[in-house]
């Protein structure tokens, strides 16, 4: 099995957008809990709902901003198909080798109008920490498993994706069996 190396999308477009439209969401979150009885509407009819909003909004802005900052600065991401398995640095969790051992199934699966390779493990050990576990238990309920790729922030189209990794995948039974 010959090594695959896909880097990741050069294209910060989008997460600059998303990151300046965050900010501009911010913005309007600080005045909120600034002034939270100007606010004050059928959606929001007390002062207390429109400061728990606001903070809450606050909150979720910086982390998505946060991860953003962080996914375009990382130098180590890209996505290796070899011989010992996949190795995944766009996970945020610890967890960045699965190994063809591991692997029960691959396959492709569609959640929210986006497509993703979902990596089934015979075995799923939470133990991540913090916003990591968070995001894996999350994953887990919805998807089904932790561990999905997207394409989104790789240097190649869906369909190569998922063909370079079903290959692997079964040119891997093969070797182990």
């Amino acid at each position: 099995m010959k090594t695959i190396i896909i880097e990741k999308n050069k294209n910060y477009f989008k997460r600059i957008a998303i990151i300046l439209l965050m900010i501009f969401v911010l913005c309007g979150l600080v005045n909120f809990l600034r002034y939270p009885s100007e606010h004050t509407f059928f959606l929001l009819p007390t002062k207390n709902t429109v400061i728990i909003f606001s903070i809450v909004g606050i909150i979720t802005c910086a982390l998505v901003i946060f991860l953003l900052i962080k996914s375009i600065f990382r130098k180590d991401v890209f996505l290796r198909i070899d011989e010992q398995g996949i190795f995944n640095g766009f996970f945020l969790y610890n967890k960045k080798l699965i190994k063809w051992e591991e692997i029960s199934k691959t396959e492709t699966i569609k959640y929210n109008y986006n497509n993703y390779i979902a990596i089934f493990l015979k075995e799923t050990p939470n133990n991540e920490k913090g916003i990591s576990s968070l995001f894996f238990k999350m994953n887990e309920k919805s998807m089904g498993t932790p561990y999905i790729i997207t394409f989104g922030d790789l240097d190649c189209s869906f369909d190569e994706l998922e063909r370079l990794i079903l290959e692997s995948h079964n040119q891997s039974k093969q070797i182990l069996h």
